[in-house]
């Protein structure tokens, strides 16, 4: 779960940068096609980057570690505690991973809607689309190749400037454009900037359709007379290429809008500005979970403030906890983690170094808890819930002294061996 949090902080950091800077660039341009190629390329680039090298960097073999003392820690004390918290989620993760599966069904409804609506009337080719004919007065819409049309305008022949419109959505793809959007919106749905790339990009799609049907010669007034009209038609579904749209005001200030040349340099400006940002986001990438100096030699060794090595064995002894899967599959295993003190005092870089499937006792921490067991069974997802208690219980570890090297606060690095022992 960390690598995903890491993940989504990084993609909703590039997110918000890239639109920011299409806020203040572009935002007001008129060259439609290329405002809707930035937020894009900027939709692609939120996904794709913050995958690179999002997980921690190995921790170098020669850097100085400290491994504690042995600790036995009372068995009906971590087996009941183990059984009530273990695998327990956060309350942010609960709201997030609500939020999630809200958007996400609400993205299969949309998607099942259409389907049903597809399948419900009838279909007819029609000006190169496969057009689905409604009863109701709904305003026109397309989603790719479907062209969704009440019978009413179908029947009147007066749809020159509708069909022109949503040609212009299906031939620019559009409907791509909105699932990529949705799916961002699901991973995305705390982000406020996502909901502003919502609203800009379809804007941006209407922008380009009302501009083809300018292009093509069809008098501005009669067809914003048609949007008037339009409006007051029964609002479509969030996955459609709406002809019918809530941002009639803009769309009619748009049409006749020229761009100067403060926006033809705010253009020329654009791009720069997004290598820019990719080029820092990269750098910052490249830099993340890289160690700095983690000294092999210290004057002082880190100590932690509540009670040094023994402070740490009892908070170990309170906390700790053995989890319920492996508890139920009767593993034992040793797991090392490695963590650095930075030297601020805050401990960082908190990652699994290795682990030893294993029963025997030997001179490091030891989680013990009473249960028999016929058999030995070993799962990869008892191991792993091994491994996030240790990170767990080592990331509440709170207030170091950092070591010092020379007379200054340096980074140091700490082994801590944890062995879950179940005694058969």
């Amino acid at each position: 779960m960390e690598a995903f949090e890491i993940y989504l902080l990084k993609s909703t950091s590039l997110l918000s940068m890239l639109y920011i800077a299409y806020w203040f660039t572009i935002r007001n341009g008129s060259y439609y096609s290329w405002n809707r190629i930035f937020l894009m390329v900027s939709l692609v680039i939120s996904f794709l980057l913050p995958i690179i090298n999002f997980l921690p960097q190995n921790i170098a073999s020669n850097s100085y570690s400290f491994i504690l003392e042995p600790l036995v820690v009372n068995p009906n004390f971590i087996q009941a505690k183990s059984i009530s918290t273990s695998n327990t989620l956060s309350i942010l993760t609960i709201i997030y991973i609500g939020g999630a599966t809200y958007f996400c069904l609400r993205f299969l409804s949309s998607i099942s809607r259409i389907y049903i609506i597809y399948f419900r009337f009838p279909k007819y080719r029609f000006n190169e689309f496969k057009a689905v004919i409604l009863d109701n007065d709904q305003a026109p819409f397309t989603f790719f190749n479907l062209l969704f049309i009440s019978r009413s305008d179908y029947e009147s022949g007066n749809t020159d400037e509708i069909i022109v419109h949503e040609k212009a959505h299906r031939d620019e793809y559009h409907s791509f454009d909105i699932i990529l959007l949705e799916i961002m919106t699901i991973i995305q749905w705390f982000n406020p900037f996502v909901w502003l790339f919502r609203f800009s990009l379809k804007s941006e799609h209407e922008f380009i359709a009302d501009n083809k049907v300018l292009k093509e010669g069809f008098n501005k007034l009669k067809y914003q007379k048609l949007l008037f009209e339009k409006t007051l038609g029964i609002t479509s579904l969030n996955l459609a290429n709406n002809f019918n749209y809530s941002l009639l005001k803009k769309r009619l200030k748009m049409m006749t809008k020229k761009s100067n040349s403060i926006v033809k340099i705010k253009y020329l400006l654009s791009m720069p500005t997004m290598l820019l940002i990719m080029i820092l986001f990269a750098v910052n990438l490249s830099s993340y979970g890289q160690k700095d100096n983690v000294y092999s030699e210290v004057d002082v060794m880190a100590e932690y403030k509540d009670g040094g090595v023994l402070g740490m064995r009892k908070f170990v002894q309170k906390n700790i906890m053995y989890p319920k899967s492996a508890l139920l599959n009767n593993i034992s295993a040793i797991i090392y983690v490695q963590f650095d003190i930075d030297e601020k005092g805050n401990v960082t870089n908190v990652q699994i170094n290795r682990n030893e499937i294993r029963n025997n006792e030997i001179d490091e921490v030891v989680v013990t808890a009473s249960i028999s067991k016929d058999k030995l069974e070993t799962t990869s997802t008892s191991l792993t819930s091994l491994e996030d208690e240790g990170i767990r219980l080592i990331k509440l570890l709170k207030g170091f002294t950092p070591a010092q090297k020379d007379g200054k606060n340096v980074k140091s690095q700490f082994t801590f061996p944890i062995n879950f022992h179940i005694e058969g």
